[in-house]
């Protein structure tokens, strides 16, 4: 299990969790966007992806983009 921040909180998530795993601990509604932050940038988690998760990881959520 990895140490992650999940807007603000410290969590518990396993090494390779899915990004409705990460929702579901990170309590992020389905109409939003979750996002994966490190020193590079902000990059956006596609739905049914997995992700390997590492201490010190942060993700966070935001409104989904409407365009128009």
């Amino acid at each position: 299990m990895a140490q992650a921040i999940i807007n603000g909180r410290r969590v518990q998530i396993p090494g390779t969790a899915s990004d409705e795993e990460i929702r579901q601990v990170g309590d992020i509604k389905s109409g939003r966007t979750l996002i994966r932050r490190d020193r590079y940038g902000n990059f956006v988690i596609p739905r049914g992806s997995k992700v390997d998760v590492k201490d010190g990881d942060v993700f966070i959520d935001a409104p989904s983009r409407i365009k128009g």
